[in-house]
């Protein structure tokens, strides 16, 4: 293997092929969802990114082209984009749904998930295939489902509505009613928008390309592979987290009607799930993978058939190390008293932890003195706060 050969792989492994998540930057954008915009008539009105103008042909840029151009929106989920332009307040909703999910679920932990706050430009830890990235490829595929499930139980969707109800009767004598979560819907407008990206991602290199080329070809597509097995488990869970909820209502408090309904708990309960399986995340080997129809897919097997997996084994997150997206612990608050990830133990990683005391002053034991005025007393407290060195 000769210099360059070595070198592209290094690159490869360092960068990786995400570009299907890049959509996650939309979390921060104020984009205009309105088809009048794109130049699918009316107007919007100025103040905000893609607003303005009478659309395209007066020169301003569609909502979809400026998500592309500046939120890294791939070329096919901008195609979905202005065939789908109602759906995308509901796609950025799902990018700060999955934001604020990883950060609550990894707060406490080492890597605590606020690499996903740099897409589109993203770091190295979101695109090697590692065990974190698999979480984000799943828990944004379910935050898109999720989000997409309950726009169509609210009739905010054209495309789609209620759920069907199960064949299946519910518990003792309710009835299927109320407007059920329309999973199935979520789920197909999640496969569309996150998986076409890595299907193409996915194919084999064709034979007459040059070595190095088809390197870098090669890791894209195993990558792909495992970003599309997360992305189903991510789903997978979604329709696992489906629960019944019934409603007994009537005059009077009669009960003369009961009506039952599917629905997805909140995305939290969703992101704990994801998170045991982020715990027992499977590694596999490149040569683990079976190839249907040139594109390389994890095979399904017990061992991995509801698990997450991973190509590329992760820093320990203890120290700052760009080439690997690691941000290190530095700085971060610690529990003394814990034993668990939080602890000053785990996240300094042995490097110990300064104490800083704070002190507090605010009005307290306020009375009120007829009439009419209100006197307090000023009240000083001292906390304290450690922070790993």
């Amino acid at each position: 293997m000769n210099v360059k050969t070595a070198f592209l792989i290094i690159l490869c492994l360092n960068f990786g092929f995400s570009g299907a998540i890049k959509w996650l930057s939309l979390q921060n954008s104020h984009l205009v969802w309105n088809h009048g915009v794109g130049g699918m008539g009316g107007s919007v009105s100025g103040g905000s990114e893609g607003g303005g103008g009478r659309g395209i042909r007066s020169g301003v840029k569609s909502p979809c082209s400026i998500a592309r151009r500046r939120y890294g929106l791939a070329k096919l989920q901008t195609k979905l984009c202005r065939s789908s332009m109602d759906a995308m307040p509901y796609v950025q909703a799902a990018a700060a749904l999955a934001a604020e999910t990883c950060k609550a679920m990894f707060s406490d932990r080492r890597w605590n998930c606020t690499s996903i706050d740099t897409a589109p430009f993203l770091t190295p830890d979101l695109t090697r295939a590692t065990r974190e990235q698999a979480y984000v490829y799943a828990i944004s595929s379910a935050a898109i489902t999720y989000t997409m499930a309950r726009a169509c139980a609210s009739g905010n969707l054209y495309q789609c509505a209620c759920a069907v109800p199960p064949r299946e009767p519910p518990m003792g004598n309710f009835k299927w009613g109320g407007c059920g979560d329309n999973i199935k819907w979520g789920m197909h407008f999640a496969k569309r928008f996150v998986d076409t990206i890595e299907k193409q991602n996915a194919r084999k290199p064709p034979d007459g390309e040059p070595e190095d080329k088809k390197i870098s070809a090669k890791m894209r597509t195993y990558t792909a592979a495992v970003n599309l097995h997360n992305n189903k488990i991510g789903r997978k869970v979604i329709g696992e987290s489906l629960s019944t909820q019934c409603k007994c209502h009537g005059v009077s408090g009669s009960c003369s009607i009961k009506t039952c309904w599917r629905a997805i708990p909140d995305l939290r309960a969703v992101g704990e799930r994801l998170l045991r399986r982020f715990t027992n995340a499977k590694e596999i080997q490149k040569s683990y993978m079976v190839f249907e129809n040139d594109i390389p897919e994890v095979p399904v097997r017990r061992s991995v058939s509801d698990q997450l997996v991973f190509l590329t084994k992760s820093p320990d997150y203890c120290t700052k190390d760009e080439r690997l997206g690691s941000i290190g612990t530095t700085g971060r608050t610690c529990n003394v008293t814990s034993n668990g990830t939080d602890s000053c133990r785990q996240l300094c990683c042995g490097r110990g932890y300064r104490t800083v005391v704070e002190e507090k002053i605010e009005r307290c034991q306020c009375k009120y003195y007829y009439c009419c005025y209100v006197k307090c007393k000023t009240c000083r407290s001292l906390t304290q706060r450690h922070e790993c060195s």
